[in-house]
């Protein structure tokens, strides 16, 4: 979310004084009032999000990106949700956008059953971890290891463990600092793909990769 207050110049005209009596200056208008835009913005590889914005006069839910709300004061409800186009975005929010953070990267490589050998698919996307790295110039490397609830809770947190620190050989091999890479196991206790115990499953024999 991506907030700015608009403010608007105020003019002031002053009648001057005409004939021989001297008249007093008028009154000059109240400046206009401060506005708030609040704007959602779209969320990496189009994950859902939502906000809702309200005050003491009510309330309104965004929930699709690039929609936004005005709020003129405390006392007014925030406007109707209205659509706001890219490039208006980027004309208000311009110098915020410019300093938000890139948003983090997730990879996650596969492993063989009951084994720290990344399969043959996996491997192949080690480049695009070391690219996002160097693009990045990222000093926060997580590096978390999983398993499927195939054997006993310490069995699966000790494989878990080194399928992370193969990952993070890995990487040092190709030059990626061992104080960047923060290695970790979750063994089966957050599963990709929920099952019961005792369960081969695939998908939750992994590495997850997250690039900051």
């Amino acid at each position: 979310m991506a907030g700015k207050w608009l403010v608007t110049g105020c003019a002031t005209l002053l009648l001057l004084a005409a004939g021989c009596a001297p008249k007093r200056a008028a009154a000059p208008p109240p400046p206009p009032a401060k506005q708030s835009v609040i704007v959602l913005l779209a969320q990496p590889e189009g994950k859902p999000s939502g906000i809702v914005v309200k005050n003491a006069a009510g309330a309104q839910e965004l929930s699709q990106p690039y929609q936004a709300v005005r709020v003129e004061r405390a006392d007014l409800a925030p406007s109707p949700p209205f659509p706001m186009d890219q490039a208006e975005v980027r004309r208000l929010f311009g110098a915020v956008l410019d300093i938000l953070p890139s948003p983090e990267v997730l990879f996650v490589l596969y492993f063989d059953e009951g084994r720290d050998v990344l399969v043959t698919e996996s491997e192949a996307q080690i480049p695009l971890i070391l690219k996002a790295i160097q693009d990045r110039h990222s000093t926060t490397i997580s590096v978390t290891g999983h398993t499927d609830t195939v054997g006993e809770s310490q069995a699966n947190y000790d494989l878990g463990l080194r399928r992370a620190q193969r990952v993070r050989d890995i990487l040092q091999a190709q030059g990626v600092a061992g104080s960047d890479l923060f290695v970790e196991s979750h063994g089966a206790t957050d599963l990709l793909v929920k099952t019961p115990a005792g369960v081969e499953a695939p998908r939750n024999r992994r590495v997850e990769v997250i690039v900051r």
